[in-house]
């Protein structure tokens, strides 16, 4: 009896390994298509840090700073601040379009900030969502602040409007800030200037994914869209039309 329990337990081990691999395999083939941009001010008070293959981006307001995402690494990101001249202690709020590692890694960075994800976000790092099998996302942090969709905060001189795009995770949400700049996150990538979908493999609900991408060619007086990790473009209406 022992032995079949052995046998069970090596052979579903085996089977998790070779998912895990394939997994693996397939994230990095996927990966090699990311484009995300160089460190630096990208326009007027927008700067943006690169962490391996993925972007955060850093929006000034006088003396104080708001981030959207904190991509992976937090030395990587840390340093890469540092080269602009940034300090992440003036970090005042973070805004996360969602949870996974790569655009929550370096949150630790900005123990000042306030954090704000979405009300369905939440469900993604509280245990009753996976991300993949039975993992679940994670942040470091449990005093965050929730949003509903269309919500709209004021941070400093700064309006941000919250806009839920499900599909890559369940809680995925674009902020448009003062009414014209676009962060969109992992819901669409940019392609010859024109939004794209993202590869399907990273995405947990393709057809939701599909459905909801369409939200974001009709966001009014937009006027630039900034993806997490392809780069972005001063041409929305372009950008959007088919």
């Amino acid at each position: 009896m022992k032995k079949i329990v052995v046998i069970t337990i090596c052979s579903i081990a085996a089977v998790l390994a070779l998912a895990f691999g394939g997994m693996m395999l397939k994230m990095k083939s996927e990966m090699s298509g990311f484009t995300p941009m160089a460190t630096g001010k990208i326009v007027n008070d927008i700067f943006v840090v690169k962490d391996d293959y993925a972007n955060m981006f850093v929006i000034q307001d006088g003396g104080q700073y708001i981030v959207i995402d904190c991509a992976t690494n937090a030395a990587t990101v840390a340093e890469q601040m540092k080269n602009l001249g940034i300090n992440p202690d003036a970090v005042i709020a973070v805004l996360l379009t969602h949870t996974d590692g790569d655009h929550a890694g370096a949150l630790k960075l900005f123990d000042k900030a306030k954090v704000y994800i979405s009300k369905e976000e939440e469900q993604m790092i509280n245990g009753k969502k996976s991300r993949f099998l039975w993992f679940g996302n994670s942040i470091p942090r449990t005093d965050y602040i929730l949003l509903n969709d269309r919500e709209t905060v004021q941070i400093g001189n700064l309006k941000i409007e919250s806009i839920l795009v499900p599909g890559h995770t369940t809680g995925m949400t674009a902020y448009l800030v003062n009414d014209k700049y676009l962060f969109t996150g992992d819901i669409v990538s940019l392609k010859d200037g024109k939004i794209a979908p993202i590869p399907e493999f990273f995405d947990m609900d393709k057809i939701q994914a599909a459905e909801t991408r369409d939200i974001i060619r009709h966001i009014p007086n937009a006027e630039y869209i900034f993806t997490a990790h392809w780069g972005y473009t001063d041409d929305y209406k372009t950008a959007v039309t088919f």
